[in-house]
């Protein structure tokens, strides 16, 4: 009924193929394009969770020790459906976008074997923040709360405004992110890292590093995307060109 009234008064088009949106639960975003966003399926990985149609075992990067994370999953495949809307979330100020991205965490968080009961969003440098108004990671996070999750928004600090990672490699990417982060209090043995789109891990596995050495003792990774591998499924050259999320904010 709320939403008809709603729609009557206000009425609400996809942002990304202009239909009626007739539901609002799910943000200004209709259902089939929701549809068009693609689950992440096993086989995987047991660590980092990378999609692979014939992986036996650990990855050859977790093989060789270059996560500091020790569990890691992922809701959705990145493809173009949900760049378009991450970007709209991110630079057009879509903040609704960040509910339904949410409950795809909670699913993923059920699904899969979660440890944490402490869940930390990765944080933006505090200039970058204040120039958008706020953490995507932390929108998206604040639905984990309904399944009894201490959001902690605190802890976790980044202290460096580190350059894009658009076209870096690995080792590269590792010597931009070292020292980025900072950890101000206590930390629990077992927390739960959030963020939008798990790229390469270079981000992800320098929180973990941070966070273990003050103390925690396993840290997990919950990401809404991931964008494949090389050796996953999926795997496109468009995405292999350039870091998804990112337009002219340098990140």
């Amino acid at each position: 009924m709320v939403d008809a009234i709603l729609n009557l008064l206000f009425p609400l088009a996809c942002i990304l193929c202009n239909s009626p949106v007739r539901q609002r639960r799910w943000g200004p975003v209709c259902p089939s394009c929701w549809n068009r966003m693609q689950r992440l399926e096993p086989p995987f990985c047991p660590q980092c969770g990378m999609a692979a149609p014939n992986i036996e075992g650990l990855c050859g990067t977790c093989r060789l020790g270059e996560h500091a994370f020790d569990f890691a999953r992922s809701a959705l495949i990145f493809n173009d459906p949900f760049r378009d809307v991450i970007h709209h979330l991110k630079y057009s100020d879509r903040v609704s976008l960040a509910r339904p991205l949410g409950q795809l965490l909670c699913e993923c968080l059920e699904r899969e074997a979660f440890q944490g009961h402490v869940v930390i969003p990765v944080p933006l440098h505090r200039k970058r923040e204040r120039r958008r108004g706020f953490n995507q990671a932390s929108l998206i996070a604040e639905s984990l709360a309904r399944l009894n999750r201490t959001i902690d928004t605190a802890t976790l600090h980044r202290r460096k405004n580190t350059p894009s990672q658009t076209g870096l490699s690995r080792s590269q990417r590792t010597l931009n992110l070292a020292g980025a982060f900072e950890v101000r209090g206590r930390v629990p043995e077992c927390v739960i890292v959030v963020d939008d789109v798990f790229t390469t891990g270079s981000t992800l596995h320098e929180v973990a590093k941070t966070l273990k050495r003050h103390g925690a003792k396993r840290v997990e990774v919950l990401t809404v995307a991931r964008v494949p591998s090389p050796e996953g499924r999926g795997w496109s050259e468009s995405q292999q060109a350039g870091e998804p999320g990112e337009r002219s904010e340098k990140h």
